[in-house]
């Protein structure tokens, strides 16, 4: 994406990526980045410190497989198609329905909320450093709130049902307490350790407070949960797993801020659990128990029938020797009947999980018919023999398929009384949950991670964004390429001046010297106005005259600092110079010598003052400063008299190098005015503060005056958060990669 600059339609070339200036960028805005990550640490700090812990309690539960009658023979056939048959999904969504968490919920009365009310954010983490033996003194008086070492414990608590889920508060006072709405309006008055019943319009509303211990007038959060909020709570703690995979074996998790009542609920899980597998055991051995009991008379009935059958046809016929081939006749059928109808029952009880077309019903019903047609082969078989012994072969079937069935039912009814009576079930609790010692939540070296490396992605985020909404160019490559003059320095701004500049006022003079080049000599700044002295030495060798003025296109650039450092500069090299403050609107330059503004350059031009008395030496050798004096109402054409041109002419021939700050080319026309008699003329940037149309206007504004400018120098580089910094252009207007910010006039 080729870059457009704010302000004009020139654009330049695609560069390719510069880790340099990415990495000048951040710089740029190191503070930035750091006051970021110190928000994000700071805040999961305080999150750390002050979540309440979480505590996981955990219990184990095995669930046994059946390998008994016809389940037995599905889980084998099951097994050979290749699926592996387990309990533990539908174990686990027993142990999460709300028949055990129910129970849970009522065993326990977890639809009762009662807790202290705690001071927002921080005062539960005061409260839990607290010594819990006695309440602790309320903090900055707020006495309402609980600070540590309070007691409640309310168990009954009937309100409407109108009224469930509404939050209510209770007042502690000494033995007694007050209960309100949400509006603070007042319910009753009770005593701890007596039930207290009052009439509402909507119902009776009654208490039960068994403890209370609280300094008086801390107050309290009650509740009277419905059994679905209870049920959603309870589950939003509870988690059961199985580990590992097919094995049976349940890990029931339960996560509370109270270690012991964690563990509490795990073991109550654990029994109601239990309790309930007991209880349908039972329940089913009672149905199979009915059942069997109706069957019993039938089919002792059907063997009474058999049996007389067959004595009134002994005693009709008389005794029938039967024959050996009858009697294998006999023996198979009864043999065939008998597994055919054990078959079936294994069907039907497939078929309570199947579909006909499963692989295990499909094989039951296979086995079926190869009876079935092993059984009308001995049909076929037994009509050839002759008639009295077909009549005695069914007789005898008939009686000895209905004994067995009798006597098979009977001891099955037996076995469901004794099962009925020891019932255990197929689960079995293996550990029940012990209150764990250490915090499971908050992770606290996790949130500081997270909270470091957070703070780090949203510094570096913020540097982007605040480079994005930059207004200006920042970039002196940009500007030469687009108006074809020079940048001559890149001056980056020096926190020792700031330190000096400070409390320079628009009323105030400061103390001392406030020039930089005479109080940090090796400075970046100065360093920099070093390098632009040595430019300016081969810049001036063409031009008409020693005068060097510095203009801009705004107010607040930095002309002033560099005009007068430099001066400071050029004296302390052995030359001589003088800086002229021409700003008559708002000179402030007399503040970094520490002298009096008047009189001063207005006062000459205007005859109030000579020009002796205007040209005050500074504590440098060869260094002397005119200040802009008194301020003319109309600076314009005081500028224009020909004393002030007289004075430029005279100076220029007393100093090596007259160096004028002027006030900036686009709000006013006296730089158009003095640059005239200015054999060279500079432009002072803010590094990303001006557009490229604002710079462009600058500079056909001076042209239009006759004004040819030298070149460029950029100021304040860096300062702005996102800009590129000093560092980019050290190697070609500097010399160092100090720490610097911004400087103004």
């Amino acid at each position: 994406m080729v870059p457009t600059y704010p302000g004009t339609g020139t654009t330049t070339e695609p560069d390719d990526i510069n880790f340099r200036e990415l990495f000048d960028i951040l710089w740029s805005g190191k503070w930035v980045i750091l006051l970021v990550l110190a928000l994000a640490v700071g805040i999961a700090l305080l999150y750390a410190m002050t979540a309440t812990p979480i505590y996981q309690a955990n219990g184990l539960v095995q669930v046994e497989k059946e390998q008994n009658g016809a389940k037995k023979a599905l889980d084998d056939l099951q097994s050979l198609i290749g699926s592996d048959p387990t309990e533990a999904p539908a174990e686990i969504a027993i142990l999460k329905s709300r028949m055990v968490l129910g129970n849970v919920v009522d065993s326990l009365k977890l639809y009762i909320a009662a807790e202290p009310r705690y001071f927002p954010v921080f005062g539960k983490a005061i409260a839990r450093r607290r010594d819990g033996s006695t309440p602790g003194p309320s903090v900055l008086g707020l006495g309402k709130y609980a600070w540590g070492g309070e007691i409640i414990k309310v168990t009954a608590l009937d309100v409407p049902a109108t009224w469930y889920d509404r939050g209510f508060i209770l007042e502690a006072d000494g033995t007694r307490y007050r209960v309100f709405d949400g509006d603070d309006n007042p319910i009753m008055t009770g005593n701890v350790g007596e039930r207290t019943s009052v009439m509402t319009p909507d119902g009776s509303f009654s208490i039960f407070v068994q403890e209370l211990v609280a300094r008086p007038g801390t107050r309290f959060s009650i509740a009277r949960q419905s059994m679905q909020k209870s049920l959603e709570s309870l589950s939003s703690r509870f988690n059961v797993t199985e580990q590992p995979h097919d094995s049976g074996v349940l890990n029931l998790q339960v996560q509370h801020p109270d270690s012991k009542f964690a563990a509490r609920l795990v073991n109550e899980i654990e029994d109601a659990y239990l309790r309930q597998n007991v209880e349908r055991r039972s329940a089913q051995a009672e149905q199979s128990l009915e059942f069997l009991k109706k069957q019993l008379p039938e089919l002792k009935a059907k063997v009474d029938e058999a049996q007389a059958s067959l004595n009134s046809y002994q005693l009709k016929r008389g005794t029938v020797d039967v024959k050996q081939e009858t009697q294998l006749v006999l023996q198979r059928s009864i043999e065939i009947e008998t597994q055919r109808l054990s078959l079936v029952q294994e069907r039907d009880a497939a078929l309570q999980r199947f579909t006909e077309q499963h692989p295990v019903v499909s094989s039951l019903t296979e086995q079926i018919r190869g009876l079935e047609r092993e059984a009308g082969t001995l049909k076929k078989q037994a009509e050839t023999l002759p008639e009295t012994q077909q009549e005695i072969l069914s007789l005898m079937r008939d009686l000895e398929v209905n004994t067995q069935l009798y006597t098979g039912l009977l001891n099955s009814a037996q076995e469901l009384q004794v099962t009925k009576a020891g019932t255990v079930g197929n689960v079995r609790i293996i550990d029940y949950g012990l209150p764990p010692l250490l915090p499971i939540k908050p992770a606290k070296r996790a949130i500081l991670s997270l909270g470091i490396i957070a703070g780090l992605i949203l510094g570096v985020l913020t540097v982007f964004a605040l480079r994005a909404l930059l207004k200006g160019v920042d970039r002196p490559e940009d500007v030469e390429r687009v108006t074809g003059l020079p940048t001559y320095a890149s001056i980056p701004y020096s926190r020792s001046q700031s330190s000096l500049m400070s409390g320079f006022g628009a009323r105030r003079v400061t103390k001392g010297n406030a020039l930089l080049a005479r109080v940090s000599a090796d400075d970046i700044a100065i360093e920099a106005l070093r390098s632009f002295r040595t430019s300016l030495h081969f810049a001036m060798m063409d031009a008409p005259n020693n005068i060097v003025m510095f203009t801009g296109p705004t107010p607040g650039l930095g002309k002033s600092f560099v005009s007068i450092n430099l001066g400071a500069i050029m004296a302390l090299s052995g030359k001589t110079a003088v800086v002229i403050d021409a700003d008559l609107r708002r000179g402030t330059m007399h503040r970094y010598a520490s002298i009096p503004k008047k009189p001063g350059l207005s006062d000459f031009i205007v005859g109030s003052a000579d020009e002796k008395s205007i040209v005050r030496q500074t504590d440098i050798p060869g260094f002397s400063l005119i200040t802009g004096g008194t301020r003319p109402p109309n600076p314009a054409e005081i500028l224009m008299s020909p004393r002030f041109e007289g004075l430029i002419k005279s100076l220029a021939e007393k100093f090596d190098f007259v160096i004028i700050d002027t006030p900036p080319v686009l709000p006013v026309t006296d730089s158009a005015i003095i640059g005239r008699m200015c054999g060279s003329t500079f432009l002072v940037l803010k590094a990303a503060e001006h557009s490229m149309r604002v710079i462009e206007e600058t500079i056909k504004r001076l042209r239009r005056a006759g004004i040819e400018p030298k070149g460029f120098i950029f100021n304040q580089v860096g300062a702005k958060v996102g800009s590129y910094g000093y560092g980019s252009y050290g190697e070609t207007y500097g010399y160092s990669t100090k720490k610097y910010s911004t400087q103004a006039d």
